[in-house]
């Protein structure tokens, strides 16, 4: 799933390439990925777009009507693009078999909304305010927030009830960050993903700050010198991850070979030496460790 990183670049990408952009025709493709029907979205014919927004891993373009000069009749399209959703653009649609939604613009060119994959989770708001998006008002606060302060992130950290991966990972308590950046914070601050987050002592919670901010600001300015001004993400292998997916490799930092574990659904990346004192971590769904 595209995170913090990844969607922060990307919309600074949508702001300066489709402001001042005029749509020609909405036409979605994947109607369960629509939650919204008022206003309806073809409404947006004609329409201008005005600019570009990111909260956590939500993307939106803010359009304006014919006419509206003061703004007060805009209208913003949320997506979520969830595991497997991208966003393109270019002079042809994106395919049907993976195409969620697409917007047509003035200048032929074709901004379209793809899902792969089998899950089926991208979704699209058409709204008048952010507050109608049910899962933006739930949100915390996010790690490269100037308000998200070591003390804040105790705070978090306190409230427990999760593994430190999954205090990491829930929107709720931080929002931005997701399975494949979580790895890499975590092997950046040296701690296991299995960790309790209540138990943290407040050197611990320093170095976790320290590797999420700079996690996420390396990976935010390595991401905009990859792709420059084009609407994209890049693949998971073309990204510099230190452990995320790179599981029978050998870490960059020491040399042992990265392993990784399930939790849940989600594949867990993380270092023995670095992280773990050693312990080669089980699938939690059979022990607690191999030895």
């Amino acid at each position: 799933m595209p995170e913090l990183p990844e969607l922060d670049v990307l919309a600074s990408n949508l702001r300066a390439g489709l402001a001042g952009a005029r749509v020609r025709a909405v036409r979605v493709v994947s109607i369960a990925a629509l939650k919204t029907f008022d206003p309806p979205i073809d409404t947006l014919a004609g329409w201008t777009i005005r600019d570009a927004g990111r909260r956590a891993k939500y993307l939106w373009l803010e359009l304006e009507p014919p006419g509206d000069g003061d703004g007060r009749g805009r209208l913003r399209l949320v997506l979520h693009l969830s595991l497997g959703g991208r966003l393109t653009l270019g002079p042809k649609p994106a395919s049907r078999k993976i195409a969620v939604l697409t917007i047509e613009l003035d200048d032929g060119q074709i901004l379209s909304m793809t899902e792969g994959g089998t899950q089926r989770r991208a979704a699209a708001w058409l709204v008048r305010s952010l507050d109608e998006v049910p899962g933006l008002a739930s949100l915390g606060p996010e790690p490269l927030d100037p308000e998200f302060t070591v003390e804040r992130l105790a705070e978090i950290l306190a409230a427990g009830g999760h593994t430190l991966k999954g205090m990491l990972t829930d929107q709720r308590g931080m929002s931005g960050v997701g399975n494949a950046w979580s790895d890499e914070v975590l092997h950046r601050a040296r701690m296991s993903p299995f960790a309790r987050p209540e138990r943290l002592d407040r050197e611990a919670v320093e170095r976790l700050h320290a590797a999420l901010v700079s996690v996420l600001t390396e990976a935010r300015g390595t991401m905009a010198e990859q792709i420059g001004g084009e609407i994209q993400i890049p693949k998971a292998a073309d990204r510099l991850f230190a452990v995320h997916g790179r599981a029978s490799e050998p870490c960059f930092v020491c040399g042992d070979t990265i392993r990784s574990v399930w939790m849940g659904q989600r594949e867990t990346s993380y270092c023995p030496t670095c992280q773990t004192g050693g312990r080669v971590l089980a699938d939690r769904r059979r022990s607690k460790f191999l030895r």
